[in-house]
């Protein structure tokens, strides 16, 4: 669930853009790349993200993390749109604008699998996200508060599938703290289903619309705002993040990125604990600095 907290390698050296662009839309991942060590927004983002809306900018929060959850931390400020549930549910003013729910035949594999292999004892929860709400039926504090980082709106309820049926299901997504990219994702891409399985964090898989992603969601976004992709700068650090750094011509993996992402990248920008985000868009849109911020 883009979570930052592993040990990578860290970049050898951090790059900006040579000269300023004419950037018109920048869209950030946010666990291990908006957010600091603590999961907190830095400080001198948001005079920064004030500075971008009287620019005529547009910044888009790009996560797997729930709608509702994004909401939470931006709902302050206007005219946000935000790609949320690693780009299943893209919303603006409240309203679902480009949804891609999963197919309602890949959800009781799933969730069988999950039972399954949790039942021979393997440390597993199963996350059930729909549009209303995320459900989920493992109810230890444990596992509750990791899903609470992520999903504002959760019900504990007896069966994760019978919820299914009355929500919108965007995807699906499985807890496990022994190394999702190791395990989990392997063996639910094993599955064969007609579905999109990425490693979103260390300890997070999700199971979504075949095809469905942060960059496909980015492009239709892009298509109807009349921005290009030459527009366009995106920040991002996990594995789920890479479609997205491809849609945009301005491409920045955090320092404290999977080796991967740090490959992929045009740009590499300051870690996430540095505030690279916000020091990475001044270097770029350098008119945007102002006296209350600080780079």
């Amino acid at each position: 669930m883009d979570s930052g907290n592993e040990q990578r390698p860290k970049a050898a050296a951090v790059n900006h853009l040579a000269e300023p662009s004419d950037i018109r839309l920048i869209v950030s991942d946010m666990d291990g790349t908006l957010l600091d060590d603590d999961g907190n927004v830095p400080d001198a983002f948001w005079p920064l993200l004030d500075d971008l809306h009287r620019a005529g900018i547009l910044f888009v929060p790009a996560s797997g993390r729930q709608y509702q959850t994004l909401h939470g931390i931006f709902g302050e400020h206007d005219g946000l749109i935000y790609i949320a549930e690693n780009g299943t549910n893209v919303v603006q003013d409240g309203i679902s604008i480009d949804v891609e729910p999963v197919i309602p035949e890949i959800i009781a594999p799933i969730v069988d699998w999950v039972r399954g292999t949790a039942a021979t004892g393997a440390d597993l929860g199963l996350v059930v996200c729909g549009a209303r709400s995320a459900y989920i039926e493992r109810s230890d504090e444990r596992f509750v508060d990791q899903v609470r980082r992520y999903y504002a709106a959760v019900e504990v309820v007896a069966d994760v599938h019978a919820a299914a049926l009355d929500d919108v299901i965007l995807k699906l997504a499985i807890y496990d703290p022994a190394r999702a990219e190791q395990r989990s994702g392997p063996a639910l891409r094993g599955l064969g289903l007609p579905a999109e399985v990425v490693v979103s964090g260390e300890n997070w898989v999700d199971v979504m619309r075949q095809g469905a992603n942060k960059g496909r969601a980015l492009e239709r976004l892009q298509q109807q705002l009349g921005i290009s992709r030459a527009q366009t700068m995106a920040f991002g650090d996990y594995l789920n993040d890479a479609e997205m750094l491809d849609a945009a011509g301005h491409s920045y993996a955090m320092a404290n990125g999977h080796p991967s992402i740090l490959a992929r990248a045009a740009n590499i920008a300051p870690s996430s604990s540095e505030a690279g985000v916000v020091s990475s868009i001044l270097a770029a849109i350098p008119h945007l600095q102002s006296a209350h911020v600080t780079a």
